[in-house]
């Protein structure tokens, strides 16, 4: 059987049915470089995959920085630094590598591929919105990639325009979909939470500047003032969450509630708990709660810096956070009913991502 070796910084949750999907093809090791302060509830993960995918932390070490915007802390970004990766390359001997993103992990990755004459995919999320301020030496690094690296996969539509633009060759980018296990979202499940106002708005995310919790707020605060009635729930924590409570005392809002992370499992009832999704990301390659949500029923007011919103949303659906009259609109028609449903036709499956993936490698391999 040929080997496959996976390439990550960290394990999400919602990688694990892929990942077991192409174990079921090849004989597949996933290698990690460790965990990020920020999803300490994805440490463990690496347990789910075991006995099918072999999982293996490499040697490294990862440190955490803060992106300071406009004074106040816009996120918190992690560099890995993992020399182990060649090493465990070079021990498991793969037939094919996947690797993430376009950093040290790839460039080692490539290295290996070509020494050992295995083919490397680049696994790659980015949009023209989240590269927009790179500096030139990221720029010239992505170019680096684009001349070295000849295999590509993309998170979807948003990310192969991004690769066009710095010069992949569309033959070269298997286009996939990012997706979660959509089986866990469908069904009945049974609600989690007992909103006692309704239309009850639902927020997942972490809570930092850059997942539009601020806008998100202030908006909440002007439709309450216009005399509608609703109730928003935000799930998730972050370093900005005392600061969010703080604002929504500032702004008097009513029925606003910090309910903190669940586990994911747990979240299908949270979704079944809710009428809407609003998802005011200032930044993000995809984000992932708008599958969940659309999986579990809900309607979702998406924004147009999420790399998923096009794919997956109307266009009716999608409002620009950082103008506080769309989003207020967008609000106002979410509270009010108007969302166009969701479309689980926009979505692809796990096994669809896994199927693509796979006939991908077989292909490749068979033509070496």
């Amino acid at each position: 059987m040929d080997r496959v070796a996976i390439l990550k910084n960290m394990i999400a949750p919602y990688r694990i049915p892929i990942y077991r999907g192409i174990g079921r093809h090849f004989e597949t090791k996933v290698f990690f470089s460790g965990h990020e302060s920020n999803r300490t509830e994805w440490n463990e993960v690496e347990r789910a995959l075991q006995p099918e995918v072999a999982v293996k932390k490499s040697c490294g070490t990862t440190i955490s920085y803060p992106d300071i915007q406009g004074g106040s802390v816009y996120q918190h970004r992690y560099l890995h630094l993992t020399p182990g990766y060649l090493s465990d390359l070079a021990s498991f001997q793969p037939d094919a590598i996947l690797t993430n993103e376009m950093g040290v992990r790839s460039l080692l990755a490539l290295l290996y591929g070509r020494i050992a004459g295995a083919p490397v995919w680049v696994w790659w999320g980015g949009t023209l919105h989240t590269e927009r301020d790179i500096g030139l030496p990221r720029k010239i690094i992505r170019g680096f990639f684009r001349r070295v690296a000849q295999h590509w996969i993309s998170y979807g539509e948003t990310s192969t325009e991004y690769l066009e633009d710095i010069g992949v060759d569309k033959k070269n980018i298997v286009q996939i979909q990012n997706c979660v296990d959509e089986r866990r979202f469908q069904g009945d499940s049974s609600p989690t939470l007992s909103p006692s106002v309704r239309p009850a708005l639902l927020f997942v995310g972490q809570l930092i500047d850059r997942k539009g919790v601020i806008p998100l707020l202030r908006s909440t605060a002007e439709l309450q003032r216009q005399g509608h009635e609703f109730s928003l729930h935000l799930v998730g924590d972050g370093k900005e969450r005392a600061s969010f409570k703080s604002l929504k005392n500032r702004l008097d809002l009513q029925h606003v509630h910090f309910h903190g992370t669940f586990a994911p499992q747990e979240m299908p009832g949270i979704y079944s708990s809710m009428d809407a999704l609003v998802f005011p990301t200032l930044e993000d390659v995809w984000g992932l709660v708008v599958n969940e949500a659309v999986w579990s029923g809900l309607p979702v007011l998406g924004s147009i810096y999420a790399g998923c919103s096009r794919e997956l949303l109307p266009p009716e659906n999608i409002v620009d956070p950082r103008d506080h009259g769309d989003l207020v609109k967008g609000l106002k028609r979410a509270v009010e009913g108007d969302l166009r449903p969701p479309d689980t036709d926009r979505l692809w499956t796990h096994e669809e991502v896994v199927d693509r993936l796979v006939e991908e490698i077989h292909s490749e391999l068979a033509r070496n």
